[in-house]
C-alpha cells in the first residue's frame, strides 16, 4: 500500500525486535483526527526507555470527500491538521501512517502450484480478483500481496489487500507537501497486531474494533494469514457471527461446532468495546481462555496503557519492527 510495499511488513515485520529501521515518527490516522506518535532521541535505535511522544489535531470539516467506490479522498484539511502538529525543530523526512480499517478491502486468493512463476500473470489475475470487491466499475486500486499458508490443492495462499489509487495517493500527497515521505501506510488493525504479536507469541488471533468496523486478524508464527473487516461494531452478534466465520475459514473450528479453537490465545482492542464484550462472553461460556492484555508487553517495551484511546497503541505498532 506504500512506495515502500506492505507485503514485506505483513510477512516480516511482526516476528522482528525492535530495531526502529523504520523512521521514529508514525501518524495515525482515524476518521476525526490525526495522531502524531514519536520516539525521544536518546530512544531510537534501541528498546526505548522513556515511552513515546503522542500529540492529535482534529482533522477540519471538510477534510474528505467521498471518492471511488464510496471511500475518503483528502483533501487540504489534512495537510493543515499536520501543519500544527509539527513543531519548528520537527525535520521530518520520513515516517509510517496507519489509516482507518475500512480504507482497506482484504481477500484471500488461492494459487496453483507453480502460479508465481509467471509474475506478470499473476499481478493481473489478483488485481482482477480484488477488483470484485469493489464493484462495477471498479477504481483503479493500489495492491499488495503477500504468502499467507499453503492453498488446499498444494499450491499458496495470499493475502491481497486493496484501496482505491485516489484515496492512497492524495494521502502521500498531503505529507509529501511537508517533505514527508511515507514508507510504510497500512490498515490499523496490522499495525495493532504488530505489538499483539509479541503478547501471543507470534500465535494467535486479534479482534480490532475501528469505529463502526471489526477487524479480524490472525497470526501464525509471526506472519499475518488472515485479515477481514466488516462493518459490524454497531451489532455485537454480527460481529461475533463474523469472528466464527473467520475462524471457519482458516481452519480454527472447534471439533464441538463452537467455530473457534476455544485453546488459542486471543487479544481484543479496545476490551471495552461491544464486539469485544460480546467476544469473551462467549470465550467464557464455551470454555475458551480469558483475552491477554496488552499491558505487561507495552511496558516490556517502555511504554505506558492510554486507556481506551487506540491510537497511540496503533503508532507504536506502526513503531514496531522493520518496514
Amino acid at each position: 500500500m506504500s512506495t515502500d510495499g506492505l507485503a514485506a511488513r505483513v510477512r516480516n515485520a511482526l516476528s522482528r525486535g525492535w530495531t526502529f529501521r523504520r523512521p521514529p515518527h508514525a501518524f495515525v490516522l482515524t476518521e476525526d483526527r490525526l495522531v502524531h506518535v514519536s520516539l525521544p532521541r536518546e530512544a531510537r535505535g534501541v528498546r526505548p526507555v522513556g515511552g513515546a511522544s503522542v500529540s492529535s489535531r482534529d482533522l477540519p470539516p471538510g477534510t474528505f470527500r467521498e471518492g471511488p467506490a464510496g471511500l475518503p479522498v483528502a483533501g487540504p484539511g489534512l495537510g493543515q491538521a499536520l501543519s500544527s502538529l509539527l513543531s519548528p525543530k520537527d525535520r521530518l523526512t520520513a515516517a509510517s501512517l496507519a489509516v482507518p480499517d475500512r480504507f482497506v478491502k482484504a481477500a484471500t486468493v488461492d494459487l496453483e502450484p507453480g502460479a508465481q512463476k509467471r509474475p506478470k500473470e499473476l499481478a493481473e489475475m489478483l488485481r482482477w480478483k480484488v477488483s470484485r470487491l469493489y464493484g462495477e466499475p471498479a477504481p483503479e486500486l493500489r495492491i499488495t500481496w503477500c504468502e499467507a499458508g499453503a492453498a488446499p490443492d498444494g499450491g499458496t495462499r495470499l493475502l491481497v489487500l486493496a484501496s482505491p489509487e485516489e484515496t492512497i495517493a492524495s494521502l502521500e500527497a498531503a505529507f509529501l507537501g511537508h517533505g514527508i515521505r511515507i514508507g510504510a501506510l497500512e490498515p490499523a488493525a496490522l499495525a495493532v497486531s504488530a505489538i499483539a504479536s509479541l503478547a501471543l507469541a507470534g500465535t494467535g488471533l486479534v479482534v480490532f474494533t475501528d469505529g463502526p468496523n471489526v477487524s479480524t486478524v490472525f497470526l501464525e508464527k509471526g506472519a499475518v494469514r488472515f485479515l477481514r473487516t466488516r462493518a459490524t461494531a454497531a451489532d455485537p452478534d454480527q460481529a461475533l457471527q463474523e469472528i466464527r466465520l473467520a475462524a471457519a475459514f482458516v481452519g480454527g473450528a472447534s471439533a464441538d461446532g463452537s467455530g473457534l479453537d476455544m485453546s488459542g490465545e486471543v487479544v481484543v482492542v479496545p476490551a471495552s468495546a461491544p464486539a469485544s464484550i460480546r467476544f469473551r462472553e462467549f470465550l467464557m461460556e464455551n470454555g475458551g481462555r480469558e483475552p491477554m492484555s496488552l499491558l505487561p508487553t507495552l511496558r516490556t517495551l517502555g511504554f505506558p496503557q492510554w486507556g481506551e484511546d487506540t491510537a497511540p497503541l496503533v503508532g507504536v505498532g506502526l513503531l514496531q519492527g522493520v518496514g
